[in-house]
Parts: C-alpha cells; sequence; structure tokens
C-alpha cells in the first residue's frame, strides 16, 4: 500500500500528445516487471504488505489548482490505434475486520461514498483486478491509498497520527471513496519536460526506472505528461521515499503534481496482472447492489447450486429485462421467451466466458471475465452486437503459446509466449500472425 499525494489533473488537461519523434524507454520480457536484476527491490505494489500505523506519514491533500494549460501542439490527441481499448472489469473484495474476516463486500466500480460502511480499525482488501485508489473523503478528495493487485490488511491511516503528532490507533476505519484508475492492458508511458507547459527537451518511458540519474545527476522535470497508465514517481533513486502518484494528463508545472523540486530519480507504473477467474466452475454471487448500496458495489449472497453464470440485460446500465444463463447460448434471439436482438450489458456472476457478435459463436469475439460490462463498449466491443455466448471451461494456469508468422506452422518467425505482453514487437516479434499453436491455458 502507498500512502501518497495523489494529484487528478483538471478535465482540460487531459488532452495527450502524439509520440512522433519519441525517444520511448522500452521493458525486457522477463525482467521482474521491468525493474531489472538491480541490487534494490522494486516498490511493494503488486503484492501488499501492511504498514506500521507508526511508520506512516502525514500526507497533505493535494494543493489548490494553480495549473495552466500546455499548448494546443503539445496536448494534441493521438487518436491511432486507441479507438478501441480493451478494458478488463475491477474488482476488489474488501473486509470490514483484519484476517479477512468480517462484512464482505464486492467492489466493482467507482464509488463515490463509502462513508456509511462500517468498519473496524483494521480491514482487509484483497484486490481482484485493477489499480484502484482509496480516498480518505468522498468524491475522490483528501488522503489516498493507492492499491494494486494482491492481499493486504490496513490499519487505519487517517488517523495514524493525532493532533499531537502521536498514533491514534482506536477509532475505526473510514473510507471516503473508491477509484478504479488502472483498467486495460495498454503500455504505460511517461514523458518528462526540461520546460514548463511540455516544452525544451523530452525524455519518455514506458517501464520502471530505479535509477534515473546520469553520471550523479538527477533527472529534472519541469511538466510531465502522462500519455497512459497509473504512475508513481519518485524524487529518490530505488523508489524511496513518499512518490507523488500521476494519472493521465498534463501537468504544466511543479505545483500541478505537489512538488517543490523537480528532481525525478525513479519512477514506476501500476499493472494489470494476467486474467483471473475467481470461480471457474463454481460461480455464485447475488445479482447487484443490496438496498440502499451505492452503485458499483455489491454485498455477497451464495446462490444455490453454485454454476458458472451470466445475468444478461436488454439495455444498457443493468436496466430492463434480465434473465440468468449458466450454459452455452447459441443465438440469443431464438431463446424461449421474449426475444432479445443483442446484449444491452451484462454481469458475469461465475466463469470466463467468450462473447460473439453473431448467432454461431461466429464474428468478432470478447474475452468476459467475472465483473459488469455496463454497455458494449465495456466490453470491447466493436458495435452493439452480441447474440451468442460460450462458457470456458478451464482456468489461467500456465498459460502459453506459439504464434507463427506463416500459414500451416511452416518455418519462419516465431515466438512463445507464457504471459501477457501489451506488443508483440517489445518479443522480437513483428505484427503478422497467420498461424497459432496454443500449448496450455486460454
Amino acid at each position: 500500500v502507498l500512502y501518497s499525494r495523489f494529484i487528478s489533473p483538471t478535465t482540460a488537461l487531459l488532452d495527450l500528445p502524439g509520440r512522433d519523434g519519441v525517444s520511448t524507454g522500452s521493458p525486457t520480457l522477463g525482467d521482474n516487471n521491468g525493474l531489472g536484476p538491480g541490487h534494490h527491490p522494486g516498490p511493494k505494489v503488486a503484492m501488499l504488505e501492511a504498514l506500521n500505523p507508526g511508520h506512516i506519514p502525514p500526507v497533505p491533500e493535494e494543493p489548490e489548482s494553480t495549473m495552466a494549460p500546455c499548448p494546443t501542439d503539445v496536448l494534441q490527441e493521438d487518436k491511432e490505434g486507441f479507438q478501441k481499448i480493451n478494458t478488463r472489469p475491477g474488482k476488489i473484495i474488501l473486509f470490514s475486520e483484519a484476517g479477512f474476516a468480517g462484512q464482505k463486500r464486492e467492489i466493482w466500480g467507482d464509488v463515490p461514498d463509502a462513508t456509511s460502511w462500517e468498519l473496524s480499525h483494521t480491514i482487509s482488501i484483497r484486490v481482484i483486478r485493477g489499480g484502484w485508489v482509496m480516498y480518505e473523503k468522498p468524491r475522490f478528495h483528501g488522503r489516498k491509498c493507492v492499491l494494486a493487485e494482491g492481499d493486504v490488511e490496513i490499519d487505519n491511516p487517517w488517523t495514524a497520527y493525532g493532533q499531537s503528532g502521536q498514533p491514534n490507533g482506536s477509532r475505526p476505519f473510514r473510507i471516503g471513496s473508491f477509484k478504479r484508475v488502472v483498467r486495460d492492458y495498454r503500455t504505460p508511458e511517461i514523458s518528462l519536460f526540461t520546460e514548463e507547459n511540455g516544452e525544451g527537451a523530452r525524455l519518455t518511458f514506458t517501464d520502471s526506472a530505479e535509477d534515473t540519474r546520469a553520471q550523479g545527476q538527477a533527472l529534472a522535470a519541469a511538466s510531465i505528461i502522462v500519455h497512459s497508465g497509473l504512475w508513481l514517481v519518485y524524487s529518490k533513486p530505488f523508489f524511496d521515499d513518499d512518490p507523488y502518484v500521476l494519472e493521465p494528463g498534463g501537468y504544466p508545472n511543479l505545483k500541478a503534481w505537489g512538488a517543490k523540486d523537480p528532481s525525478i530519480c525513479s519512477m514506476h507504473p501500476i499493472r494489470l496482472g494476467c486474467p483471473v477467474v475467481e470461480r471457474p466452475g463454481e460461480p455464485q454471487v447475488s445479482a447487484g447492489p443490496a438496498p440502499g448500496e451505492p452503485v458499483g458495489m455489491t454485498t455477497v449472497t451464495m446462490l444455490t447450486p453454485p454454476c458458472p453464470q451470466v445475468l444478461i440485460y436488454e439495455a444498457e446500465g443493468f436496466q430492463g429485462c434480465s434473465f440468468a444463463i449458466s450454459q452455452d447460448i447459441y443465438d440469443l434471439k431464438r431463446l424461449p421467451g421474449p426475444a432479445l436482438p443483442t446484449v444491452g450489458s451484462l454481469h458475469v456472476l461465475g466463469g470466463c466466458w467468450v462473447g460473439y457478435e453473431k448467432e454461431g459463436f461466429r464474428g468478432h469475439q470478447y474475452l468476459l471475465e467475472e465483473g459488469e460490462y455496463q454497455d458494449w463498449r465495456q466490453w470491447g466491443g466493436y458495435s452493439k452486437e452480441l447474440v451468442s455466448l460460450r462458457l470456458i471451461r478451464t482456468d489461467f494456469s500456465d498459460p502459453a503459446l506459439v504464434l507463427f508468422e506463416a500459414m500451416d506452422f511452416e518455418e519462419g518467425p516465431s515466438v512463445e509466449l507464457s504471459e501477457a505482453l501489451p506488443d508483440t514487437q517489445l518479443a522480437g516479434y513483428g505484427t503478422v500472425t497467420q498461424s497459432i499453436h496454443v500449448l496450455s491455458g486460454v
């Protein structure tokens, strides 16, 4: 867990620059998520650990906005290749007590106000998918914790320091809000500029950098643009000290990300892990928010008997008629009862499914993990059409496949993969694939 200064840029700063002529760092496969074999450990974001309240620094709120827009030629969105981004459903399981005990809540999306939740002083959090920010106050304000995928127990950080600066460890935990920031596999990218407003020399990174110093001199950034990803930026090397946490957007000066010193000595992006199926063959849970609960949060109720299941709604936003399925659907339009021309929205309660654009499992395919999909854009659709569904009766353990540039697995360029890869060229392979051999997994 990272207790950090989380700066959220204004909507006026969300236009992104093009990438032509940019010097880009690139990750190396098998190098511990880009951290390299260095002698210093990376930031503890993948496997979360509880922090001692006595060592949690008080974190100031973000400063008043004094940001000036970056020049339009710098903040020109590069739309090529970003028309269709395959997002993944987010999920957090929150337990009201330590040891993953007490009341259990499932959080699927942003929760603007969680102040009514009754929690003990120490809570347990299991982040299944996504990179999240937990805020002290409602509407995504106040001090924050950054949560990456993994398990953690957290003592109440907001009351770790009282008026006298002494630990105050008896008050119950109060969460203001939750926000899901990392939603897809896009390659993280951040650009540092030597001058304000995105001007001057530019240096771009796409992976972790444990020590950016050159001949003992730290990088000096007068402005920053985060093209994609959620970045932890440190003023000291080897991910030391309290980081600044920057989401996509433009930061035209030091005040924009709450810094007084332009030195940047290390940085690290929060990433998504591989697909996860909690119940590949024995799902599960409730149909939606309990009465009075905020949207995006589900109180768990087990279904009997357990089975893979999808709730299908006729309209977007989980509106209109709905019904549950637990087996393959060849053609949605031919189901008994009221026929649906397509799926408006759906909630995968258990198992892993593939949705198809056309009947008979034809057309564009969409991987549907456990989670909520409010409309066709959220499952990465090319259009609103989703007419057939098939259950994948397997898990994602030890996946492996081989891509071949030629047809029929003939000799020529090929690459074997066993983990998520956002760009095949990072593995020294091109962009043309005409045959695939799946060795294991999905």
